[in-house]
């Protein structure tokens, strides 16, 4: 599972945000290194310079690909009535971020299979160019830059085809199983297990090729497998997690009644007669008129100098009540969780009717989830 906070906003594309996992900053680097030093081969007598600039340039292409790839995912969500808050790519192609379930097995396939689709698509434009450009004697530099586009677009399609979560593959298999046996958690769980075996696969591939000789080849085929492995796992989680979770509210979970501290007090006076008396470590900070303004929690008071407590006003400390994450009382805890953001620390506002009447922190959701658990299959040191 990625991150929106591991991500960093680019634009909006087709109406949706879009977001870059640092991941793709690596595959792309490393596609434009490799690429530069292998069109002095396919492609002799040019500058180095130049070389340097068209594995760019494939790279950026690359990059293109991946975006378009994912964006095939979200095209078809959206014709299937699923909402979709934007895209962010990464290592293997890139997550949708949607806003709803697949209902159907079918939905689930055809969102799956979009991406590899368009790879492979891809790789036969880039082909046809290719041959193209080749017939023509047209610069053999370009040739070979569009070839490796080509390959790579196809080796990607092939790759996400892989039967393990988070990959193509791993939804499809996802789908299959769902229309099998009926149950979409089951064939979930099943899907990201899958996808740690093919993870395991792959680092066994890669530590064989390092033991072979092929420092760099099996050096990335690990770390491709690592990688891998550890978002299989998060899926997992999050998908037990969503389970566990099922039917309950954010009024169920969060803290109330609320431990405000007024605005108007210093930073000092807030660290001795809240933080040492009491045992929060976050408290929405009120105004004049006794309503919420804002959040102040550990972080905020860390970033006060020392020498400045004493004069700075807790509200000028505190976060804007408009920029902290808020939720309706109602609203299913699992879409909450998605608003715990670092900003913050971690913690959602909770309102009814327009006014705040508790808090959600990451410890209130680990002790839920603990307590669900424990509920479900008994407490393991139990006679």
């Amino acid at each position: 599972m990625i991150r929106v906070n591991d991500s960093v906003a680019v634009g909006k594309l087709m109406g949706l945000p879009v977001r870059i996992h640092w991941s793709v900053v690596v595959i792309v680097w490393l596609f434009a290194w490799s690429l530069a030093g292998t069109l002095p081969v396919t492609a002799p007598g040019y500058p180095r310079w130049l070389y340097w600039v068209a594995g760019g340039c494939g790279a950026a292409c690359l990059a293109g690909a991946l975006l378009a790839h994912e964006l095939a995912h979200a095209v078809v969500a959206r014709r299937a009535g699923i909402p979709v808050s934007g895209v962010t790519l990464w290592l293997f192609g890139g997550v949708a971020r949607l806003a709803g379930e697949a209902r159907t097995p079918g939905v689930e396939f055809r969102m799956a299979a979009a991406g590899p689709a368009l790879s492979l698509s891809l790789a036969a434009v880039f082909g046809a160019v290719a041959a193209a450009l080749d017939a023509s004697g047209w610069s053999p530099l370009a040739t070979a830059v569009v070839t490796w586009l080509a390959v790579v677009n196809a080796i990607l399609a092939v790759f996400n085809l892989l039967p393990g979560a988070p990959l193509d593959g791993g939804r499809i298999l996802r789908a299959y199983l769902w229309h099998r046996h009926g149950d979409p958690v089951r064939a979930a769980i099943s899907a990201a297990r899958a996808g740690s075996v093919v993870a395991y696969v792959l680092i066994a591939w890669g530590l064989f090729e390092l033991f072979a000789g092929s420092v760099i080849g099996g050096a990335w085929m690990a770390f491709i497998g690592w990688f891998l492995l550890t978002a299989a796992h998060a899926e997992r989680v999050a998908i037990e997690t969503r389970e566990t979770l099922g039917g309950i509210s954010a009024a169920d979970v969060m803290t109330r009644p609320l431990h405000t501290a007024p605005g108007f007090i210093s930073v000092e006076r807030f660290i001795h007669d809240y933080l040492l008396a009491d045992r929060h470590s976050a408290y929405p900070v009120t105004g004049d008129d006794g309503s919420i303004t804002g959040l102040v929690t550990l972080a905020h008071v860390r970033a006060v100098p020392a020498g400045q407590r004493a004069t700075t006003p807790l509200s000028q400390a505190a976060t804007p009540l408009d920029r902290v994450p808020k939720a309706d009382a109602a609203e299913p805890i699992t879409t909450v969780m998605e608003r715990l953001d670092r900003h913050t620390g971690g913690r959602v506002l909770v309102t009814d009717a327009g006014r705040v009447v508790g808090i959600i922190t990451p410890s209130d959701v680990a002790r839920l989830i603990d307590v669900r658990r424990l509920a479900a299959t008994g407490d393991p040191h139990r006679p």
